[in-house]
């Protein structure tokens, strides 16, 4: 049981660690504009155009696919968990209880690292809000 809880813990952390990262951001091509302004200007930029594309690009129902994978993880957890617990002819509650708790956690962790991506209108939003000021946007980074 210990051990259950530890890989549990063990993937949590991993999740969170991946999706402390940030969120990707637009890289600009050094054209005459770019130069002009400056790295600082661009920044400033960036965040004001990712913030109107945060209100007007993405899509409000993502939580609600973060909890159907985590109860589908959940599901799929409390399977493995119960045939765990028969197979090893051990406490079936418990490994069934664990299982559940481990899918869980799985499955709304990397929903959660899949809200964290940034949908393609959301880019092409952002990117041509960069383009009416002036830049030439050429790929997309951490």
């Amino acid at each position: 049981m210990k051990r259950i809880i530890t890989a549990g813990a063990a993937i949590t952390i991993f999740t969170m660690t991946a999706c402390s990262s940030g969120p990707a951001r637009p890289r600009f091509y050094p054209n005459d504009y770019y130069r002009q302004v400056g790295t600082a200007q661009a920044d400033a930029d960036t965040a004001q155009c990712m913030a109107l594309g945060d209100q007007y690009a993405e899509d409000p129902s993502a939580w609600q696919g973060a909890a159907k994978t985590g109860l589908g993880g959940a599901a799929v957890g409390a399977g493995v968990g119960a045939i765990g617990g028969v197979i090893t002819k051990g406490k079936v509650g418990r490994t069934t209880a664990a299982g559940a708790a481990i899918g869980g956690l799985v499955g709304v962790a990397s929903e959660l690292y899949k809200m964290g991506e940034k949908s393609p209108s959301y880019e092409r939003f952002v990117e041509h809000c960069l383009q009416k000021k002036g830049y030439e946007v050429i790929s997309w980074g951490r």
